[in-house]
């Protein structure tokens, strides 16, 4: 889409186990950021952020794993806050880049 930036995440990274579902008017995997809050998704790929490596270990260590359902509770007031999301019976506050390297799909 005119104006929206490019995953920060490197798609040789990936740990999936499914063809990725796509992000609305792009070819681009659909991911965490760009999931509608309140969506029920199953997490397909996560893929670590160029200079950021780690972040892939992270997430999956917290449970971002593929197979696993999440769902955005809400979102930051502002374009680039945070998001609330549900894994499991865990929430947590994912900055837009680490949750831009997580892939689902809609259930």
């Amino acid at each position: 889409m005119p104006g929206q930036e490019p995953s920060p995440c490197r798609p040789s990274q990936a740990h999936s186990v499914a063809a990725p579902a796509r992000a609305p008017g792009t070819d681009d995997p659909l991911t965490l950021e760009r999931a509608a809050t309140g969506l029920a998704c199953r997490v397909t790929a996560v893929r670590a952020a160029r200079g950021a490596l780690d972040w892939e270990r992270w997430l999956a260590e917290i449970g971002f794993l593929p197979g696993e359902s999440v769902k955005v509770s809400a979102r930051g007031l502002w374009r680039d806050g945070p998001l609330v999301v549900r894994i499991g019976d865990s929430t947590f506050a994912l900055r837009r880049a680490e949750a831009a390297c997580v892939e689902v799909e809609p259930l």
